[in-house]
């Protein structure tokens, strides 16, 4: 319970910069805006706000600085609504088929222009048109680019490196935080697999510096990596569905913690944590069936293939309650068995009574050796 309540005391603590927006950032929304009462925001990967909003039936995209200094607006349009001049020059130039997105742009620094998104040959790239259809610049996103190349990027210039080296060092730490709690406090304390804690942390931090690098995470990546992780069942020993649900888990933490936007990026984290201490909790799940293979020897060879006697026998014996009973194969004196089974409530009940009562005996025992 203790690694649970660290855990959501640290995550409260990342999540304090994310719950309000800038006082400066508001202010400056309304005097661009004012006639926009309640905008959405969110915090792109570059550390700026984004603040979504719809007017006139057209929804909108304002991005503003850390500083509070607007930086552009953008809506999004389809190749019909562009300038005829603009259209002319990208059917010279590329084909319609090409366009990913478009967007109308209000910018600080190039005015009113039209951002055009291509995907060619694997590659995404922009290109900014003036209203005249001329070629403002041709670049790759920034947030195409991965958040690691354009914080590295940024270095080169006289921007504000401290707020984008802060932003890296958040996403990190931030990692490190939750792949300790995945990796160590949930499933290495539960299951004390050192070769599998070993295997979850090389995956997450592995693959955290190659999704900072490229936050555009195509098909083929993802195939990459279930061949990977096939590979590894291939080489290693067989995996059960506990141990794959904390591969991808541990895959899926890398993830959110490089793509999403600090609010969605602690919460995503959040559920992943939560479900494996919750559904790989024994007690969660104590009084459900379980499933076991079983030689079972019997000298009635008659009562072999009879299922009735065999599940009878069996909750007899073992004193369980079983569900299912399939049987697999015939052997001399030997019959094996799969079966669904759970422990029976009060017996369960009467074996911590015993295990109780004798912790209480060997305590009085202590006693009486010290006194």
């Amino acid at each position: 319970m203790k690694p649970l309540l660290t855990y959501l005391c640290l995550t409260a603590l990342f999540l304090l910069p994310a719950f309000g927006v800038p006082k400066n950032v508001e202010k400056s929304f309304r005097e661009k805006f004012p006639d926009v009462v309640a905008p959405s925001w969110e915090i792109d990967t570059n550390g700026s706000w984004e603040a979504h909003f719809e007017k006139d039936g057209i929804k909108y995209r304002a991005d503003f600085n850390p500083n509070g200094d607007w930086v552009e607006t953008e809506n999004s349009l389809n190749f019909q609504e562009l300038p005829s001049h603009v259209q002319t020059a990208i059917q010279l130039d590329y084909t319609i088929e090409n366009i990913r997105d478009i967007e109308a742009v209000e910018s600080l620094t190039h005015g009113r222009h039209y951002d055009v998104e291509f995907l060619k040959g694997g590659e995404k790239f922009d290109v900014m048109y003036d209203e005249e259809g001329r070629t403002l610049d041709r670049t790759v996103p920034s947030t195409e680019k991965g958040f690691l190349n354009y914080w590295m990027g940024e270095a080169t210039k006289n921007s504000a490196l401290p707020r984008k080296g802060w932003s890296l060092v958040y996403m990190t730490l931030f990692n490190l935080l939750t792949i300790y709690l995945f990796a160590y406090v949930i499933y290495y304390r539960r299951h004390h697999d050192h070769k599998m804690l070993f295997l979850l942390l090389a995956f997450n931090l592995f693959l955290f510096p190659i999704f900072l690098s490229s936050s555009l995470v195509t098909a083929g990546f993802g195939f990459t990596i279930f061949a990977l992780l096939a590979l590894v069942r291939l080489r290693s020993e067989a995996f059960d569905k506990a141990e794959i649900a904390y591969l991808l888990g541990a895959i899926s933490l890398t993830f959110v913690n490089t793509m999403m936007p600090p609010l969605v990026d602690a919460l995503s984290a959040a559920s992943i944590l939560a479900t494996a201490m919750v559904a790989d909790r024994p007690k969660v799940w104590r009084d459900s069936y379980q499933k076991i293979e079983v030689d079972y020897r019997i000298s009635d060879k008659e009562k072999m293939l009879d299922q009735e006697y065999l599940r009878k026998k069996l909750a007899d014996e073992y004193q369980i309650d079983v569900r299912e009973l399939t049987i697999n194969r015939v052997f001399k004196n030997d019959v094996r068995l799969t079966l669904m089974y759970r422990d029976l409530p009060e017996i369960r009940k009467t074996k911590r009574a015993a295990i109780k009562k004798k912790q209480q005996e060997d305590a009085l025992k202590k006693f009486h050796l010290g006194g």
